[in-house]
């Protein structure tokens, strides 16, 4: 190995060194290694400063493309944790104004492993459906599927957009993309938002006993899904009082407002 090379494998070594950086630190496909903030990201390279042999402090950079890496360690942002606070909050245009930060961020890296930027798009493609946006949410599910986004964060996103179809009116709509939906999604999560969603349509339509047959799926066969049984449970009560059944109600309340008593659904019956 020449000096030069040397120099430049033991700068890009120290660049890693534990309580020097924040974190975020970048593994090429060739085994070296850099890290924030001593290296700076460019457009779509990443330039790592690295001293010359010599006594004469000189130093120099190498340009490293983005393309060449072969995963990254990035902390987990903590936005991202926030705008899904939003969106559970019913504050969707909150959580896009938080998220958008994050995909800018991330948007060189967005098809590097360990790369944030399809967690940050499935947040934005449920945060457009919320707000009616349904085209800018569907243009963001076309991106995710591109980079190969995990299907089950795909899912969220289209059953987001079904919802928003559904809650605005657009019930044929929502019945075409759900049917094609169900096709394709095999996840706990998604299949036990499938169960709320069908219970909502068939509410609307005013069919009570199909709305909580299909609520009842989601603590039946579901009920590993914390983040899905508040809204089940809710949809179920307003079914057994639509249907008479005020014993059942009352007991459903109960295992609303004691399992979830901070959720919003166990807030609204307080």
């Amino acid at each position: 190995m020449s000096r030069l090379s040397l120099f430049i494998t033991l700068a890009l070594l120290q660049c890693s060194v534990p309580g020097m950086v924040r974190g975020q630190t970048f593994y090429f496909a060739d085994g070296r290694k850099a890290s924030l903030p001593e290296a700076q990201i460019k457009g779509t390279n990443i330039i790592v400063p690295f001293k010359l042999s010599g006594g004469d402090g000189a130093s120099a950079s190498l340009t490293l493309p983005i393309s060449s890496l072969g995963r990254i360690e990035w902390p987990a942002p903590a936005a991202i944790a926030q705008a899904e606070d939003d969106l559970k909050a019913g504050k969707p245009a909150d959580a896009l104004k938080k998220i958008d930060a994050i995909l800018k961020e991330q948007e060189p890296f967005r098809d590097v492993p360990g790369s944030w930027w399809n967690q940050g798009a499935t947040v934005k493609a449920v945060a457009l459906a919320q707000l009616g946006r349904e085209a800018e949410a569907e243009s963001m599910l076309d991106q995710m599927r591109r980079t190969k986004a995990a299907p089950d964060d795909i899912s969220r996103g289209e059953l987001a957009i079904i919802e928003q179809l559904a809650s605005s009116g657009k019930i044929d709509a929502a019945k075409a993309r759900l049917d094609k939906a169900e096709s394709t999604i095999a996840d706990d999560a998604g299949l036990a938002s499938i169960s709320i969603l069908k219970g909502r349509m068939f509410e609307r339509a005013g069919r009570t006993e199909e709305a909580l047959l299909s609520y009842l799926r989601v603590p039946v066969f579901y009920s590993s899904e914390d983040d899905k049984q508040p809204a089940a449970l809710l949809g179920a009560i307003r079914a057994y009082r639509k249907l008479g059944d005020e014993t059942r109600a009352a007991s459903m309340t109960a295992t609303l407002t004691t399992r979830f008593p901070n959720s919003p659904e166990a807030q609204s019956k307080r």
